[in-house]
């Protein structure tokens, strides 16, 4: 699945107490999350990745690759206690891999410590992480 079609099911069955908000290339700074959403009144930046394919074939489902500009961004927004996440769809398996946005650049800025998912769920339950762990960091940071 490309990312586009992931970021239209991802549309097609978000929660109707969800929000979204598709941030489109050249309209925000570079390595901006893919989207935007308001659930349950927290707000929540998901950046969408699916594996990465050698010669048209999954390497492995858990690998997925962000651009210099994701990784820096990703690093950036937790230097100002900012949560993000990745959202990574995997073939042939209804559930999601959840990962934090700075561990998920860090690794890829360092190679150190490879990130585990947060959870792999359906979408409703990443979706209920995310807004815990946000909900979470902003009454620790308040």
């Amino acid at each position: 699945m490309s990312e586009k079609n992931f970021s239209n099911y991802i549309k097609a069955t978000l929660p109707k107490e969800c929000f979204i908000h598709k941030i489109e290339n050249g309209l925000t700074s570079s390595g901006f999350p893919d989207l935007y959403l308001l659930y349950k009144s927290i707000p929540i930046l998901i950046e969408l990745k699916t594996p990465i394919k050698r010669n048209g074939k999954t390497k492995d489902n858990t690998l997925f690759k962000l651009e210099k500009s994701q990784i820096a961004w990703h690093l950036k927004y937790n230097k100002f206690k900012g949560v993000s996440f990745i959202l990574h769809q995997v073939p042939l398996n209804t559930n999601l891999f959840l990962f934090d946005g700075y561990k998920s650049a860090l690794y890829q800025a360092t190679k150190l410590e490879k990130p585990s998912p947060i959870v792999q769920a359906p979408l409703k339950e990443c979706l209920e992480v995310a807004r815990k762990i946000v909900l979470e960091k902003m009454l620790l940071v308040s």
